[in-house]
C-alpha cells in the first residue's frame, strides 16, 4: 500500500476542515481512500442517523471507473435498496452500523461462499466485480453514512488488513461526512414553500404526483438528470422498501426521514395508502422546518441527545437554574452541557445559538428587523 491508514485520517480530517458539500467531500475522499486500500471504485452515501435509512448516494466513481454505464445506475440503485430492506442479506450498512467494527468482507461473512448474497448474485457478479468490501461510518452510535468497495477479479480478494486499515479511519471519515451535511443543512432553502406529494404503485412506478413534489424530488438528484417519473431519488425509494417491510411503521415512528436536498433539508413522510399487502406507498415531502430541522442541525453539529436537551430548553428561555431543574441535574452538570453545546456550535450565548439552530430559515427575515449588538452578533433578547 503506498499510504497509511494514518496519513489517511490526517488528510480526511483536512478534507472536513474544507466544509465540502457531500458529492464533493466524497469525490475527493475516494482517490485517497485508493492509496490506502487498493480497488477498482467506490459507492459513497449518506444515511439518516435516527432510522439508518439511505438518504443520499454517490456512484459517480462506479461510473467514472468503467464499473456502470450511466444508464445502469438507476437500477443498480434499485437493486442496492433491494438487498438493504426487501430480502435478507449480509454485511447491510444497518447491521453493520451496529457492529463493534462496523467493516466487513462479502468473502468472509459468507465463508467463501459469496453466492449466498442476493447481492452478489444479482448486482455484483453480473458486473464482474467478484470482490466486495463495506463500512458504515458511525460516532457516538450514530450513523451518517457508508461506503460499498468494489474490487475486480484481477486485483484480488480484500484482506483483513483493508478491515483493519478502513475501521481505523472510519471515525474520521464519519465526522467528515458529518461536516459536509453541516455544510449543507447551513445553506437556507429555497424554491416552492408548498408540500409535494408521490404515491408509488407496488414495483415503485409513480401512480400519482403533485408539481411541488416534482421540484422536490429534483432536488434530490442536484447533479443528475431533469426529474422523471422512472427515476425516482434513492433515499425516497429506501424509505418506500422500509415502509412495505415494516408495515407497521407506516402508522407514524420510523417512516420520517431528513434528507439533503440541493437547496436545503426535505423531510419524508411515508404512509400505506390502501391495505398493507397491496405494496402502495404514499409519500409526502416538504421542506424541513421548526424542531425537524432543528433536531438535524443539531445532530450535525456533533449535540448529544442531552445536548439537544438542553438546546430546547435554552431556546424556550430556561434559567441555568431552570434547566437543572427540569432535567433533574445539577447545576455543575447543566454548565459542563451548556459550554460543551456552545463548543460544538461556535457560540458564545444563548441569542447565538438561538439564531444557529433554530431559526436559520428566518434569518434574512431577522436581520432586516433587529439590530446588531457592537459585537456585530444577533440581539435576540
Amino acid at each position: 500500500m503506498a499510504g497509511s491508514p494514518e496519513r489517511l485520517i490526517d488528510e480526511v480530517d483536512l478534507l472536513s476542515a474544507r466544509g465540502l458539500p457531500r458529492r464533493q467531500f466524497f469525490a475527493e475522499l475516494a482517490p485517497r481512500l485508493r492509496k490506502v486500500i487498493e480497488n477498482d471504485a467506490s459507492c459513497w452515501h449518506t444515511l439518516d442517523p435516527h432510522t439508518r435509512l439511505m438518504t443520499s448516494d454517490s456512484p459517480d466513481e462506479l461510473i467514472e471507473r468503467g464499473v456502470f454505464a450511466p444508464d445502469e445506475t438507476q437500477a443498480a440503485g434499485e437493486l442496492v435498496v433491494r438487498s438493504e430492506y426487501l430480502v435478507e442479506d449480509v454485511n447491510t450498512f444497518a447491521g453493520l452500523a451496529a457492529q463493534r467494527v462496523p467493516v466487513g468482507i462479502l468473502d468472509h461473512v459468507t465463508r467463501g461462499d459469496p453466492q449466498r448474497s442476493p447481492r452478489y448474485r444479482d448486482l455484483l457478479l453480473p458486473a464482474d466485480i467478484p470482490h466486495e468490501l463495506r463500512a458504515a461510518f458511525v460516532i457516538r452510535g450514530r450513523v451518517w453514512g457508508a461506503v460499498h468497495i468494489a474490487r475486480r477479479a484481477a486485483s484480488g480478494p480484500f484482506e483483513q488488513r483493508d478491515v483493519d486499515a478502513l475501521a481505523a479511519a472510519a471515525g474520521a471519515i464519519a465526522r467528515g461526512i458529518r461536516a459536509s451535511l453541516r455544510f449543507d443543512a447551513a445553506r437556507r432553502g429555497t424554491g416552492v414553500d408548498a408540500p409535494g406529494l408521490v404515491v408509488l404503485g407496488p414495483q415503485d412506478d409513480v401512480e400519482l404526483i403533485t408539481p411541488p413534489a416534482r421540484e422536490l424530488l429534483a432536488s434530490l438528484r442536484p447533479d443528475g438528470p431533469d426529474y422523471a417519473d422512472d427515476a425516482i431519488a434513492t433515499p425516497v425509494l429506501a424509505l418506500a422498501s422500509f415502509v412495505r417491510g415494516a408495515p407497521e411503521a407506516g402508522q407514524g415512528g420510523s417512516n420520517v426521514v431528513t434528507v439533503p436536498g440541493s437547496d436545503g433539508w426535505i423531510t419524508l413522510h411515508a404512509s400505506l395508502p390502501g391495505p398493507p399487502g397491496d405494496g402502495r406507498i404514499a409519500v409526502v415531502l416538504e421542506r424541513a422546518g421548526g424542531a425537524r430541522s432543528a433536531t438535524v442541525r443539531l445532530e450535525a453539529f456533533g449535540a448529544t441527545a442531552r445536548e439537544r436537551e438542553v438546546a430546547t430548553l435554552l431556546a424556550r428561555g430556561l434559567s441555568r437554574a431552570e434547566l437543572a431543574e427540569a432535567l433533574v441535574l445539577s447545576p455543575h452538570t447543566v454548565e459542563d452541557h451548556v459550554k460543551s453545546l456552545y463548543e460544538k456550535l461556535g457560540v458564545a450565548s444563548r441569542q447565538e445559538l438561538v439564531a444557529r439552530v433554530f431559526l436559520d430559515e428566518y434569518l434574512p427575515e431577522v436581520t432586516l428587523k433587529t439590530p446588531l449588538t457592537s459585537r456585530g452578533r444577533f440581539d435576540l433578547k
